[in-house]
């Protein structure tokens, strides 16, 4: 383990317990435009953009005239309403901070926007943690597509396979893999045998944060 210069945070489902809540949004938006959704899209989707999901959304199930950006706009408008609703998942905030002690660089890629990436970080005071934060705003190909990973691994100044990564999706799992980056799934969104259904190869599970640590042998 000591071979790891960096250790790279997903951050919905990862660092906050937010996956409900954007779910919730995006169930409201989708209801006010009259729009049916397939159950199963919301698990297929996370890890990945709102932009993707709503635009895949509004083209298979909306009206012909109806537009993504409309719809999406809404969402993170509703979001914003929950944002008091935002908790940290169960230990991660200890961990960061012994984390901080034991690797060299600390990041955060996230597939949410910049005004949820800060509000989060404000919120629970992580910005002196992270030395580099990557959100939506900079990415082009979404999770589960590498170039995530891949532009966090160039702005550490590291090779992606000295990175370590902590993700809750198949998407995000994915990204991280085809980066190039070891990764530990954490059961926060899926259970592992949902990862494994969804062929999610990770190298690494834990089922919480001092499992992790633990794992790591950090205290």
């Amino acid at each position: 383990m000591n071979k790891f210069q960096a250790l790279i945070f997903d951050m919905d489902g990862v660092i906050v317990d937010t996956e409900a809540l954007h779910a919730e949004a995006k169930r409201t938006a989708f209801e006010s435009y009259q729009i049916e959704v397939p159950e199963n899209l919301y698990a297929e989707f996370r890890g990945r953009s709102d932009e993707d999901m709503v635009e895949h959304v509004v083209k298979e199930y909306g009206a012909v005239q109806l537009s993504a950006a409309e719809v999406l706009k809404y969402k993170h408008d509703i979001f914003r309403t929950l944002h008091q609703k935002i908790v940290p998942v169960e230990g991660v905030l200890e961990f960061i901070r012994l984390a901080r002690s034991h690797f060299d660089k600390l990041a955060v890629t996230t597939s949410a926007t910049k005004d949820n990436q800060e509000f989060t970080f404000e919120k629970f005071g992580l910005q002196p943690f992270f030395d580099i934060v990557v959100t939506a705003k900079e990415i082009r190909q979404t999770k589960p597509h590498p170039e995530p990973y891949l532009i966090t691994a160039r702005q550490l100044g590291l090779n992606p396979a000295s990175c370590m990564v902590i993700e809750d999706s198949k998407n995000g799992i994915l990204s991280a893999k085809a980066a190039g980056c070891v990764v530990v799934a954490i059961t926060t969104s899926f259970s592992k045998s949902e990862l494994k259904e969804a062929n999610a190869e990770y190298d690494y599970v834990v089922d919480s944060y001092p499992e992790l640590a633990s794992l790591l042998t950090i205290s």
